[in-house]
């Protein structure tokens, strides 16, 4: 993923490319039925579109910073005893829906069953996530923020993200059979009907939304044109929140983002801020007065586009009527999600138009968007009402170039928790294990080559001290001293390059896979979190602190690998191999205790390989060193004796 993706990479790109450069550089379902259909107040797109309020028009000319504050209405408010509220639950999802508006006023995601038929465990603390829903209680989570998703046209933009029929209560009815939910409202001059439709299944991620609009007058009706477009809003900004806001960090923050799909390529941006990218700030590209982006493609139209959060992510994709472009706020802290944008609809007179659209709201994992009834599934029939659904509808939890490792990697952590041992914690030590035997040969080259550099360590002494005073010389002769001795310093950061891909990879794998949220290992409560064992109270001006063990023991078996990996003589460069633990510890300090645990586990392994290596490994040869001038011949010197006899032998001689 592109912006957000960037800044969760980050810590770790910088983390291996400073460790690479110094170690080798300088120093080597149940529903409740609702009576009856119930008549609402009219309503009228067409004033809706018309409807150019001169507060709403003032809000261009505000600042993207300023607070987003809801419009005042003239229409007249809703008898709350006329509202009706319809209760859907599926394995899945518990679903509240509203006559006002005819939207989802809140989405709640459970445990449910994955495709092999086994149980994904969402959530693994029912205390904590025990919710009262229809007079029953049920362990979920909600993701709506409760603030619902509207599913309603927006005419004005000036008004986003607030919806002209959010304050409009349906004539509403359902069945029960098909699962199917109604919201229908006429207009005041009786000259068109609008239908909203919701339909859920009993087992799936996914559901059905249409909008159908009849034109009952004698003239075209015209909703939307490239001078006034019109907008639709799904879902908003998503949760779950796991922190209060003033517990989020800018990691936290990171984990809400919004996304399309247009133009054959995926774009997404950090939730509730600007849309500029980096460079467009480095170099002033960034306009702060602008309220709304509208992103349009340069021939196709939007395949689909959603929100998301660390584990969840909702996404609509349009079966029929694709937008033309789709708009993002600016504002910051707005929670408008995406919009899309269309600029040519207009329906012939007694005519009806109908927009489909399927929705998946749920995990970030293929095993989530994979259907449970395969008569359902588009790729394997055609009679099915998600034919049409976009093929690259699996982009929207893309985690960059390394997405098919990281799979890969949840999925063996998932089958060492079902047939090893029932804790991730656990899992992660046997898969950090696992990991260090497939690539024991890169990694034994990698020691191999630390060994040999150890055994020149005296004749880089030796070099350094007779060319202090002349580096460039003394860079030769330590080159001639490798190559006459077929060592190569890269040698060790070859098998680190191979497999800088896979630490990526185990990045994402560890942060953003929900299967480690919530998970406790010994002290750890959660390895999706920092393993924060105390929190020294603020004084002094200075600000709470968080103690977390997991980095420390880290930063522990860090400075004492290298220790037994490092050569250097230099004490500017001794003092580098001490520093770069304590750059380590600020980038692992905050991250999830999952990665810094598999993180501490593969420094330890490294250890014990290079102790190994340098008690049982082969025999050192002689080395040879130049340590005359540029014009004398290289020299041999011979190794130290192994032991008394054979210091002896050598002595006899």
């Amino acid at each position: 993923m592109q912006e957000r993706q960037g800044r969760l990479f980050l810590a770790l790109f910088l983390s291996l490319g400073i460790w690479l450069g110094i170690q080798y550089f300088f120093f080597p379902q149940e529903l409740k039925k609702v009576g009856g259909n119930t008549t609402s107040e009219d309503a009228s797109l067409q004033d809706a579109i018309a409807d150019k309020s001169k507060e709403a028009k003032s809000a261009t000319q505000e600042s993207k910073s300023a607070v987003i504050k809801p419009i005042a209405s003239s229409i007249k408010p809703v008898d709350p005893a006329s509202i009706k509220k319809y209760y859907i639950k599926t394995e899945p999802y518990l679903i509240e829906l509203s006559s006002l508006g005819g939207r989802i006023e809140k989405f709640y995601i459970q445990n449910h069953k994955e495709p092999d038929g086994s149980e994904l465990q969402i959530l693994k603390d029912p205390k904590k996530h025990t919710i009262t829903f229809e007079n029953q209680e049920y362990v979920a989570i909600e993701i709506s923020r409760q603030q619902g998703f509207d599913f309603n046209f927006i005419a004005d933009q000036d008004k986003i993200p607030y919806s002209f029929f959010n304050e409009r209560n349906f004539a509403s009815s359902f069945d029960e059979k098909t699962m199917v939910y109604q919201f229908q409202i006429q207009s005041d001059d009786k000259s068109y009907i609008l239908k909203k439709q919701y339909q859920f299944f009993p087992n799936e991620n996914y559901f059905l939304y249409k909008m159908e609009i009849t034109n009952l007058s004698n003239s075209s009706l015209v909703l939307a044109s490239p001078k006034n477009p019109l907008f639709l809003r799904s879902f908003g900004s998503l949760g779950p929140f796991t922190k209060t806001e003033a517990e989020m960090n800018d990691r936290d923050k990171a984990n809400f983002f919004r996304y399309y799909y247009l133009d054959g390529s995926f774009k997404d941006f950090l939730d509730g801020t600007t849309t500029a990218g980096f460079f467009d700030k480095m170099f002033g590209n960034d306009d702060e007065t602008k309220i709304f982006d509208i992103q349009r493609g340069s021939g196709e139209l939007v395949d689909f586009a959603g929100t998301g959060s660390r584990y969840f992510i909702a996404v609509l994709d349009p079966l029929n009527h694709k937008p033309e472009a789709v708009l993002l706020d600016t504002r910051n802290n707005n929670a408008t999600g995406v919009l899309l944008n269309y600029d040519d609809i207009s329906i012939e007179a007694g005519k009806t138009e109908s927009f489909d659209y399927a929705a998946y709201v749920g995990i970030r994992e293929a095993d989530g968007m994979a259907f449970r009834d395969a008569s359902l599934d588009p790729k394997k029939t055609k009679k099915t009402p998600f034919y049409g659904l976009s093929e690259s509808l699996d982009k929207s939890f893309n985690q960059g170039l390394t997405t098919p490792f990281r799979n890969g990697i949840v999925w063996i952590l998932k089958k060492i928790y079902t047939f090893v041992v029932p804790n991730y914690g656990w899992a992660i030590i046997l898969f950090a294990v696992l990991f260090k035997v497939v690539f024991f040969p890169l990694n034994q080259k990698q020691a191999d080559s630390m060994k040999k550099m150890q055994e020149l360590s005296p004749q880089i002494k030796e070099i350094n001290e007779k060319y202090e005073k002349d580096p460039q010389l003394k860079q030769q002769k330590i080159m001639e001293l490798y190559k006459t001795n077929k060592v190569n310093p890269m040698g060790g950061c070859l098998p680190m390059l191979i497999q800088i891909p896979i630490f990526i990879a185990l990045y994402t794998a560890f942060s953003d896979t929900v299967d480690l949220w919530e998970s406790p290992f010994l002290w750890v409560n959660d390895l999706s979190e920092p393993d924060t064992v105390y929190t020294l109270p603020a004084s002094l001006g200075i600000f709470a602190l968080n103690v977390n063990l997991l980095p420390l023991v880290m930063v522990g078996s860090q400075i004492l690998q290298s220790r037994f990996t490092v050569v250097s003589t230099d004490p500017n460069q001794k003092m580098m191999m001490y520093l770069m633990p304590i750059v380590m510890l600020y980038f692992f300090w905050a991250m999830p205790s999952g990665v810094t645990l598999y993180w501490t586990i593969q420094n330890i392994l490294s250890i014990l390989q290079q102790l190994w290596t340098n008690k049982f490994g082969k025999d050192k040869k002689d080395a040879k060193v130049a340590v005359k001038g540029p014009e004398q011949t290289v020299a041999k010197i011979p190794p130290r004796p192994h032991n008394n006899n054979h210091r002896g032998r050598r002595n006899k001689k």
